[in-house]
């Protein structure tokens, strides 16, 4: 028994430690529980109390990442997509993320100081701007309105 008390512990602060640096998926911190050699029944126990006290939430995880993806990093929609599913976040988290941050931000001032930031070549914005995950069609309009005044 004392042994079981023990790993929970030492599970317990190892995710809080992962915690500390970003906040992380349900899927990401189970997985790097269990890279770390915990028993599965503790690693159940320590995601519950981490989703009961706010620390493992998907939606909010989800949410805040794509809008600092976008806002901060300059990222669009389909590179923070991406990289969502790479953290192992659900799809349909990840749309309705992507969907309340698309009515709250403006894409082309985002665009705008992304390409500004970066000091891209004007014949050059366009891959730029794909690459970093922007879809085509808006690519398309800011090219046609002039982004970046140049």
């Amino acid at each position: 028994m004392e042994k079981k008390n023990d790993d929970f512990q030492k599970a317990l602060n190892y995710a809080k430690r992962l915690i500390r640096f970003r906040s992380r998926s349900r899927k990401e911190m189970e997985e790097k529980l269990i890279l770390k050699g915990f028993h599965q029944d503790i690693i159940q126990r320590i995601l519950e109390l981490l989703e009961k006290s706010g620390y493992v939430d998907d939606e909010k995880f989800a949410y805040l990442y794509a809008y600092d993806m976008l806002t901060v990093h300059g990222y669009g929609p389909y590179r923070i997509k991406s990289k969502l599913k790479e953290l192992k976040v659900e799809d349909y988290i990840i749309d309705d993320a992507l969907e309340r941050i698309m009515k709250e931000v403006d894409l082309f001032q985002i665009m705008e100081k992304t390409v500004k930031l970066h000091r891209i070549d004007r014949k050059k914005i366009g891959d730029f701007l794909y690459r970093r995950g922007f879809p085509g069609e808006l690519i398309r309009m800011f090219d046609i309105e002039g982004g970046a005044n140049r």
